[in-house]
């Protein structure tokens, strides 16, 4: 009896939110260091921040359908979701320890946008490449 190929592999998802981090963890070091006294990182620095940040949440999806082309979409996301639940983890332990107020709202929402992002991930790493052929467009008919 095999394994049901629609399953997802949590294991998998580990790993590649783990590499995700390699995006998400800097990011998050270079906030906690731009932050104001709220915790707020507001202009340019911010939009870089959560761009990066993004970007480590697709990696975390794509590394998912690299190393099992087959996976189902549903492990991307959960590798984005793994990405952020180690970010959050880390953050509110931040958050306690300068004594600023948590937001679980903006958990929520940083966390679908973590799936999202991951599984956007997962898509563009199915992308497959046009064969090229090695006639030139001028010898065609």
């Amino acid at each position: 009896m095999s394994a049901d190929p629609r399953a997802i592999d949590a294991g998998l998802a580990l790993r590649a939110g783990l590499n995700g981090l390699v995006f998400v963890a800097p990011a998050a070091i270079v906030a906690q260091l731009l932050a104001e006294d709220s915790g707020e990182v507001t202009g340019v620095a911010g939009v870089v921040v959560i761009a990066v940040q993004v970007l480590g949440f697709c990696f975390a999806g794509w590394v998912v359908r690299r190393l099992v082309p087959g996976s189902p979409i549903a492990t991307s996301a959960l590798a984005g979701v793994i990405c952020w639940g180690i970010l959050q983890a880390v953050g509110i332990v931040t958050s306690l320890l300068r004594d600023q107020d948590l937001t679980p709202l903006r958990w929520v929402a940083t966390g679908l946008l973590a799936a999202l992002a991951a599984s956007a991930g997962g898509l563009l790493a199915r992308v497959e490449r046009a064969p090229s052929s090695s006639r030139s467009p001028e010898d065609s008919p």
